[in-house]
């Protein structure tokens, strides 16, 4: 089992914008990703680093995917319909890169092809979330129906609650 990536733990203002929630846990995420895949891309790897690879993508990176996914589903009526196509679109790549990837970690591939397929997905990684970041700037908090809060609040939130300040 993997911990999930988690930035300082502060309460969350419902009158902040989106991004300012998303921001800190995008980057735990993405710096967890690294930490934890790119030691298998080494041309001297041992097989336990792609093991532990292949393990992590099946269980802590789907996870947290499939829980970014989820709240990418609630913002739907709240991000314009060209950022919303934007972000399905990259959202569908990481996707591809993460089925590519988890069975190019298995024996018989080449730390090259590992390397490259990683490399792709964490940039793939990187730039979702930050166009996630972006499409959430003018989403206030406390504009966001129970579900999406759920949602927001089921990813962790950096282990924040929503409190309202007001």
């Amino acid at each position: 089992m993997y911990a999930a990536a988690v930035a300082p733990v502060r309460a969350i203002r419902v009158d902040e914008a989106l991004d300012a929630v998303l921001i800190a846990t995008h980057d735990a995420w993405t710096e967890e990703a690294r930490r934890l895949l790119l030691p298998a891309t080494a041309s001297d790897a041992a097989v336990w680093d792609r093991w532990s690879m292949v393990r992590y993508l099946n269980e802590g990176f789907l996870e947290r995917f499939n829980l970014e996914r989820a709240l990418v589903r609630e913002l739907r009526p709240f991000v314009p319909v060209r950022e919303m196509s934007v972000l399905e679109a990259g959202e569908e790549w990481v996707a591809q890169l993460h089925l590519a990837l988890e069975r190019i970690g298995r024996p018989g591939s080449t730390a090259a092809q590992l390397a490259a397929v990683t490399a792709e997905l964490l940039k793939a990684l990187d730039l979702w979330c930050t166009e996630l970041d972006v499409a959430c700037k003018s989403v206030r908090l406390d504009t966001l129906p129970e579900e999406a809060r759920r949602a927001l609040e089921n990813r962790g939130a950096a282990g924040r609650t929503l409190v309202d300040s007001r």
